[in-house]
């Protein structure tokens, strides 16, 4: 972090007394920013909702440079501050390459397949995130992505057998050229994070996002070139100019 309004300078001939006019091109900001060079191998994630479901991430890889920032910003008067954290636009960052096999299992039953993504960039992306005034996480989302090749391999990461292939995709703002699109915003439509209790006793991990408040939802923009098969089935291009999320609510039993 840097503190602006020093008026002394360290230099080889010691302390330097800085003029007014240097003075006012200095600047000071809160934050972090960094830069990753992403070399991640991690054996296993699983995710239980209720005891009988299991989502699996198994054998994960993760290649490639990442670039983030993260900022404190204040809230309203009175209100609390604001958790920022983005993902800038940025020149000579090496996309990501993520592998893993990726196993649902429900009822007794599984289903499995290795999934992996080539030359991912999200790039243009945000994520807030404050204290709720009813309690929970109230956030914002912002998304920008792009991904060369998407891979669904049921027979391994290595066998073209029966694979989709999806190339092509990104997703930005169908409003505004090179932006990307807000699914949820802090001040007009913001997301919910909560772990309400229900009439049994029980919490219940609920995500959502609100109606929108003075202004209609902001809309998005889906490009996929490509969605092939091993078998030679092409099913060519496909798009979605304009798409929005008027409200979500999701609740995991």
């Amino acid at each position: 972090m840097l503190l602006a309004g020093c008026s002394l300078v360290a230099n080889a001939a010691g302390l330097k007394v800085l003029s007014e006019e240097d003075l006012s091109k200095e600047v000071g900001r809160d934050g972090i920013s960094f830069a990753t060079a992403v070399n991640m191998d991690i054996g296993s994630y699983v995710f239980t909702p209720y005891d009988a479901a299991a989502l699996r991430h198994e054998n994960i890889t993760v290649r490639g440079t990442f670039l983030s920032e993260f900022d404190v910003f204040q809230g309203s008067p009175g209100g609390p501050d604001i958790g920022t954290w983005s993902i800038p636009e940025a020149n000579n960052i090496s996309p990501l390459q993520i592998e893993y096999d990726l196993v649902v299992s429900a009822n007794g039953r599984s289903l499995g397949t290795a999934v992996t993504y080539k030359d991912f960039s999200p790039k243009g992306s945000a994520f807030q995130f404050t204290t709720g005034p009813s309690g929970g996480v109230d956030l914002g989302w912002t998304t920008k992505l792009s991904i060369g090749q998407l891979l669904f391999s049921p027979n391994g990461r290595k066998s073209t057998d029966g694979q989709m292939a999806i190339n092509g995709i990104s997703v930005e703002s169908s409003e505004v050229a090179g932006a990307g699109w807000v699914i949820a915003d802090l001040k007009t439509q913001s997301g919910k994070f909560r772990l309400p209790v229900d009439s049994s006793g029980e919490s219940r991990l609920n995500l959502g996002v609100d109606w929108p408040v003075g202004a209609d939802a902001r809309t998005g923009k889906l490009t996929i070139n490509e969605v092939a098969f091993s078998n030679g089935t092409n099913l060519g291009s496909s798009s979605i100019g304009s798409m929005q999320i008027q409200y979500m609510n999701i609740k995991f039993r």
